[in-house]
Order: C-alpha cells, then structure tokens, then sequence
C-alpha cells in the first residue's frame, strides 16, 4: 500500500481547526493556552483540546500539538505535565523546539511522538540525525532548504521529513532571531515575535555618510509570501513525508482555501491525474497576499523575494469567497461527513435495537422499554427514516438503513430520537480514541534530580576573536579561552599562548563548510583543544568524526537546566548561557547542571542571520553567490525608524545584522561571579575598544571595580537583569 504524502494545516481558533479538517487535511497543528510559538493567536483551553482531538480523530485526522518555545525551569514541570495531559487524551504528536523538554518527554513520557519545530533549525542531515538518537517522530525542516537539499536530506537519513509548502516566511532562520527579543522585548522563541522584520528601514551608507534615496523608510527585510504549488509534486518525488501550511495567525477563510488547493495537487499527483487548479490558486491567493516566491525550493534569479510591503492584501473577489465558505468552518459542517449505517428491530414487547456502524466500530443500543403494540398508530417505515436521519447536529450522514419491524408495533418518536442519539454518541466516542493509553505519573522532586558535583572554579575570560589582527589581543595571564573562527590564519593560532583554544563554528553551516571541515579535521586536532558549535547539526558532525571537546553556543537558546543536561549526555564539556536568559536562570541551571557555563560578558549580538541578501536591492543584483567579493558586503546599516543604526555584513551567503549597541555585564560582572559562572566571554567583533573591555572584564571577575568603561546609554543588559516576555 502507498503511503500517502501528509497535509498538515494551521489551526489557531477553533473555527480555523474546523475549516481545516472539513477542508481535506491529513493533519492539524495548533496551541494550547500556553507554552506554543504563536501567543496571540485564540488557542485552545484543555476543554476545547480534548473536544478538537476527539472530532479530529472521529474523522482520520490526526491532531500535533505545539510546544515550541524555549522554556525556563520555573515552567518546564508544568510543560510536561501539559504534554501528559496530551498524552493521555490521544493526541497524535506534540511539537517541540527546546532541547529540555525533548529530553523530560523521552525520560518521562517515551511513548508520546515528539516531532523537532522548525524552530530547532535544522537545515541538513547532520541536524536531522542529532534528532534520530532521540527517536522522534518527525523533523520540521528550515524553509530556506532547497529542492536538492531536501532530496540529500532524505536520502541520507531515516526519520520522517516535514518542510513548509505555503504561508508567511521569516526573514531569519527560525529560532534563530533575536530582532524582536532586543529592540522591542518580546521574543520569537517565546511566541511573542512584534515582527520587526516587517517595519520599514532605510539603508546607510557608512562610507558615504549618507542614507540611500532609493529605499527611504521601507520595510527592506520583509519576504514575499511561500508558495510551493505544483513543486509538491518533485517534494514528493524526494521522500519528503509531511507538508505543512503556515498560517495559525490567519483565519478559516485562508485555511480552507490553501488547504483545498493543496489537497487537490496531491490527489491529482497519486491518482496520476492533471486538474487544472488555477482557480484553486486564484482563491487561496485572494485569501491573503504579500506576492509569492518558490525562490527557496527553486532557487531563480528572476524570483524576487522581497515583498517591499509589510502587511498582506486581499483579492476584489474576498466576499464571494467568503459566502462560499460559510458552512465549513462549523463543527457539523455538511463537509466531509462520515457514513452511518443503521439497523433496527422492532417486535412487539421487547425492546427496540439499534445497530449502528461508521464503517470501523459497531455499537448496539437498546430503548429502556419494550415495543407496544397499536393497531391505529403502528410506526410506519417513513416515521423511522425521518427520527433516525435527522443527523444535522452530528458529523455523520445516514448512508444506508434496515429496518425490520413487525406488524403494527409502535414505537415513540422520542424513543427514536433517543437511540440515534445514544447511538451516534457512543460511535463518537469509541472512534474518537485511537491510541488507549495509560495515565503517566512523576513528581516534581523526581523530575528535578541531578547528580550535581559542586566543583566551583575560578571565573576566567573567553575571548572569540574575530580577525588576525585580533591574535595580538589574547594575553595569557587574562584570557584562558579563545575561539578562533576556521577562516582565520591558523598558524596564528599555534604562536599563542592560551590555556584552552577553541575552533568557532557559527550557527549556519553549508554543505561547501563542511567539506571543509572534513579536509581539516586532522589539522584542528593538532592545534585546538576543542570545537564552539552552534547548531545540533554541527554539534553531531564534530562528535562523529573528532575527538575535539565540544562547547555549546548561545546559539543553542539554553535557559533551562535539562537542555544541558540532554548535550552533556552527548558529549557537551560547557555551554554559552541563551543570550535571553536572565541572572535567575543561570543561578537555577548552574545549581542543577554539572557542565561549565559561560555567559556572554560584552558583545555586538547577532540579531538575525538570513539567506536574502538587503542590500541586493541597491545593487540590484541577481547572483548572490559571489558575495565574497561584493563591495556592498559589509558597506551599508540599517537605520530603524527611531534612528537606531544595526550594521549588517553578508559573508558565505548568507547576511548578518547586528545590534547597535554591546550587551554588556560590565559594571554588574560581580552579581554574575556570584552565580559560579566558569566563563565570562567578550566578542570582539565590531569593538573598537577590545582590549579595554577585556582589562575592565578582568578586573571586575577578580573583585575590582572599572569605572567609566561603558558610554551612558550606549550599552544594553539585555535580558539579564530582567525577564523576557
């Protein structure tokens, strides 16, 4: 038997679940109250969980809940209790970005199906195999994978692939900004994103001193719209397993018309069928629009991706449509209702049976009394179809019905009714659970146990440099640890004296990358202690083919104590604290966690990392691939409507954009020593003043105050005095 491609649809109010199921998808994802990647939409309370659950099994639709944000320890118990609570109301997989949770569910509750959020960014096979060891159901692929990626992806790995087919796309890798969590407070790995990367900016031309005319107060970062259309039929082609359709922030009318289009090209690929579905298109286009690019999946030169807009427009046909769709977004919809089969008997004093069948359960219900007999008002067969067909507030459709009836038996109307009620309900329900699990049960004190040694080590300084000038920066009485990025001059690194030498991997890493690494492997045994990796694919890759120690970057989003624990167990010597922890979550985890913890001291974040290229649109350019040798490579910034500048730089294809001003713990280091942290790191990227800030660093980690190291107002503490929304 073939196995069917899977259509999973965005459902983020109840309406939008019905529109979704009753529309033809496989599957739908949606959110809870709490602990899901979309905070403002509706969401469901635990009521409306098990009663969507319920309807969306009782019609061969399964139903994965999101837990797709990074949580604290003060929230990760009741996380899991949430996902029990899943568990044991049959649902079909739960979605998870933080590596915590990952690692309680599979410690407490092995049986529920986790499927890794595209928020774990996991953008080749490398990724998807750190997720295999885990035995999850299924990894959500970046959408900035192409087709030929994809098709190595599978080829070379053995889980279940998910990609996106259709909806909005982040400018950045997903999990992987942190625009929203500094300028405005509210972080995308908490579900809170404000879209930043929707606003208008202008460009900065840091040479010339002056703005670009061209592009004045525009929103230059945000993306078309992704449409995938007929490309599903080569997704298929390559393996892929599961198609997901973005879009829990928009309503039934945009769910019901993306998943129909969608549903249609599927089907037309299995019968081996072409319909003509550019009308399909035409209505789910109209539904909501930035303008739409396959530039992703297809990479074109002649595909523009960006939008130039920021919000998205409707079609002059959105009313019609509208009416048309009235009737589906309703629980008993006349959409995709499930066949019934009744069976009666009716005999004079003995009590009347109703066998009822959807095709997969049988139920018998009998009337509480026996059958009368009336010569005058005998039941008739027409008064029998009429009771047991009114099936309006029901899911189901009468599709064939016996009766055998004795002559002049009678029967109430109302015992009638009553037995199609009893009948339908008790279907209902038995198909409604599909799984038959046991309640789980565990205990906070038996969640949080660690086998913590309390070795306390003095704090020292990490420093990762960020050019070869930068070498003459490390002085081995004051720095311990350095990361050195593998573009810089090597032969550097073996003249220095430092206790512990770390190669630095960022946090998006090409295939061209990795052949690299692969060419070098020997020769960074020879001269590094160890590896700084920032993404689970390249944290497996180092783990599987060197004997290098492996750090953890902040990249990894850690603010609990059990992702430590989970990368430990896999090899992990230390970890970068999540640049949105706070001081009480690194206190919570090195109290717990039996790993070195660092935390980032003072640095220029990286607020996004993208495949696009903004400053393409200056230049109009169409190859972004020779952006080695582009002037406008790190030319320009962008200056933000309150007149705030972030420089951006492109390098190996992809674009970074900075924050304007350091996160910095200087004048507050000492709070932070309290907490045992082993590193306090300094980033020297962007710093004009890098050695002062390490002099000032190494003061204050050995108790003596700097004054005056820091410009007013021209430094942020981020979240680490505080806590992110």
């Amino acid at each position: 038997m073939i196995r069917k491609t899977e259509l999973l649809a965005p459902a983020g109010s109840i309406e939008s679940f019905y529109a979704a199921v009753n529309s033809g998808a496989d599957s739908v994802y949606l959110g809870g109250k709490l602990f899901n990647a979309r905070h403002n939409s509706q969401n469901f309370d635990d009521e409306q969980m098990k009663r969507v659950i319920k309807y969306a099994h009782n019609k061969n639709v399964k139903v994965y809940v999101t837990l797709n944000i990074i949580l604290k320890d003060t929230e990760i118990f009741d996380a899991l209790k949430y996902a029990a609570f899943l568990y044991e109301n049959d649902v079909d997989a739960v979605i998870v970005q933080d590596l915590g949770l990952l690692y309680l569910l599979k410690k407490h509750i092995p049986q529920l199906p986790v499927n890794i959020s595209t928020q774990g960014a996991v953008y080749d096979e490398y990724g998807v195999k750190f997720f295999e060891q885990y035995n999850v159901q299924k990894v959500i692929l970046a959408r900035e994978m192409s087709l030929a990626q994809l098709r190595e992806t599978v080829k070379n790995t053995d889980t279940d692939l998910e990609t996106f087919i259709h909806g909005a796309l982040c400018t950045c890798y997903s999990g992987q900004c942190y625009m929203s969590s500094f300028l405005g407070g509210r972080s995308g790995n908490r579900g809170k994103c404000a879209q930043p990367c929707r606003l208008n900016y202008s460009f900065y031309d840091k040479e010339k001193g002056e703005l670009s005319e061209e592009f004045n107060e525009m929103p230059v970062l945000s993306l078309k719209d992704f449409m995938a259309g007929e490309t599903v039929h080569e997704l298929i082609d390559a393996g892929i397993t599961t198609f997901k359709i973005e879009g829990r922030m928009k309503g039934p009318l945009y769910t019901s018309e993306v998943v129909r289009y969608y549903r249609q090209i599927i089907d037309d690929y299995y019968k081996g069928t072409q319909t003509d579905t550019s009308t399909l298109r035409e209505r789910a286009v109209s539904t909501f629009s930035r303008g739409y690019t396959n530039s992703y999946l297809k990479p074109d030169k002649d595909d523009e991706m960006f939008a130039k807009l920021s919000s998205g427009v409707k079609g002059e046909n959105i009313d019609e449509i509208e009416e048309e769709n009235n009737d589906i977004s309703h629980e008993f919809s006349e959409y995709k209702r499930n066949s019934l089969n009744f069976k009666i008997k009716l005999k004079i004093g003995e009590k009347a049976e109703l066998f009822a069948s959807d095709g997969e359960n049988e139920v018998l219900i009998k009337s509480e009394e026996p059958c009368e007999s009336s010569l005058r008002n005998a039941v008739t067969e027409d008064i029998v179809k009429e009771q047991l067909g009114k099936l309006g507030n029901t899911i189901y459709e009468l599709q064939d019905l016996t009766i055998e009836k004795q002559d002049n038996v009678f029967i109430r109307k109302s015992t009638l009714n009553q037995l199609r009620r009893d009948a339908t309900e008790l279907l209902y329900e038995k198909k409604a659970v599909v799984y038959h699990r046991e309640p789980v049960c565990f205990t906070r004190n038996e969640v949080f146990s660690f086998n913590k040694t309390d070795e306390i080590n003095k704090p020292r300084i990490s420093v990762k440099i960020n050019s070869d000038d930068d070498f003459k920066l490390i002085d081995n009485h004051k720095v311990d640890r350095i990361y050195v990025p593998y573009k810089l001059n090597l032969d550097l690194v073996r003249k220095i004296s430092v206790k512990e030498k770390y190669l630095f991997i960022p946090n998006i890493v090409s295939v061209t990358q990795y052949n690299e690494f692969k060419n070098n492997l020997k020769l960074y045994e020879e001269i590094f202690d160890g590896v700084c990796v920032n993404n689970v694919g390249s944290f497996f890759f180092f783990k599987q083919n060197s004997s290098l120690k492996i750090h953890c970057g902040s990249f990894f989003n850690i603010i609990n104590s059990f992702s430590t624990e989970l990368l430990k167990e896999n090899g992990a010597v230390s970890v970068t604290f999540s640049t949105e922890s706070n001081i009480r979550d690194m206190e919570s985890i090195n109290k717990n966690a039996s790993v070195k913890t660092e935390v980032k001291s003072h640095e220029y974040l990286q607020l996004m990392v993208m495949k696009n290229c903004p400053m393409s649109l200056i230049k109009k350019c169409k190859n972004l691939q020779d952006c080695s040798t582009c002037e406008h490579r790190n030319k320009y910034a962008l200056k933000d409507r309150k007149g705030v500048y972030f420089n951006i730089e492109r390098d190996n294809r992809l674009t970074h954009i900075y924050n304007s001003v350091p996160l910095s713990l200087l004048g507050k280091t000492e709070d932070f020593v309290s907490q045992h942290i082993d590193y306090f790191m300094v980033d020297t990227k962007w710093l004009d003043d890098a050695e002062d800030i390490i002099d000032a660093l190494y003061c204050e980690i050995n108790g003596v105050r700097v004054p005056n190291v820091l410009k007013e107002n021209n430094y942020t503490r981020g979240h680490y005095l505080k806590n992110i929304l």
